[in-house]
């Protein structure tokens, strides 16, 4: 298995993705990981920060993938995987967040450097108690399920999927992958709107592109691609 081959394991660091990052002008092979207890400066998509304390699973990946493109699909896939094998069926939500009732547990954040890229990874696992911003919107596997999954046993679940993932988008199956991803996702036949810098697109789920872009029906039934971008489930979504 080539993910986790080589294991960097802090009890705390400002951000698993900062800190390999820092790992790859050192040389680090692909496949090095990097696994913290805690974070003080967990990142999140836009620069936003990441409430990441003891309880969570924070980790990134060094990879060195022929093709980056799917890999958010790759990570996401590879968690919904990592807990399905523990009886929690969450489901993704376009482009890098795992939700479970309808609240956010995880997230992807994948960063591009030169020819490699660090894909973190963070999970809400067995978090008890959220900031007052944050309750609305984000929860833990635990606070879900009122399961306390073992965090070492996890990881090693998201680990192995992840390396089943990568190895699929090496070999070129990213057809394969996607349909993964098509039974995890719950934006499929949803009215969604996604926001692209300034620009706001409204519209149904239809599918997603073999590059990852999530393919929408816009209200006036024209049909694009969505490359990227901040994507909320439609209050309305009949």
């Amino acid at each position: 298995m080539l993910i986790s081959t080589k294991l960097y394991y802090l009890d705390a660091v400002n951000s698993t993705n900062e800190y390999a990052k820092e790992l790859l002008t050192k040389g680090v092979p692909e496949g090095t990981v990097v696994l913290a207890d805690a974070q003080t400066e967990g990142k999140g998509r836009f620069g936003k920060q990441w409430y990441s304390p003891e309880g969570g699973l924070w980790m990134s990946a060094i990879l060195h993938p022929s093709n980056p493109t799917l890999i958010p699909i790759a990570a996401a896939v590879a968690v919904c995987e990592a807990l399905h094998i523990n009886g929690i069926l969450p489901g993704i939500k376009w482009p890098n967040d795992i939700i479970l009732n309808g609240k956010k547990i995880a997230g992807i954040l994948v960063e591009i450097i030169d020819e490699w890229i660090v894909v973190g990874i963070g999970l809400n696992l067995n978090i008890r108690k959220f900031p007052e911003e944050l309750v609305d919107t984000a929860s833990s596997v635990f606070l879900e399920t009122k399961k306390h999954l073992e965090k070492k046993m996890v990881f090693d679940h998201i680990c192995k999927h992840l390396d089943d993932s990568y190895i699929m988008l090496q070999n070129n199956q990213g057809a394969e992958l996607l349909t993964k991803w098509r039974h995890y996702t719950i934006l499929l036949g949803q009215k969604v709107t996604i926001e692209m810098g300034d620009t706001v697109i409204h519209g149904k789920v239809l599918d997603i592109s073999s590059d990852g872009a999530l393919v929408v029906m816009n209200s006036d039934g024209k049909i694009q691609r969505v490359p990227g971008g901040v994507c909320h489930l439609s209050k309305d979504r009949q």
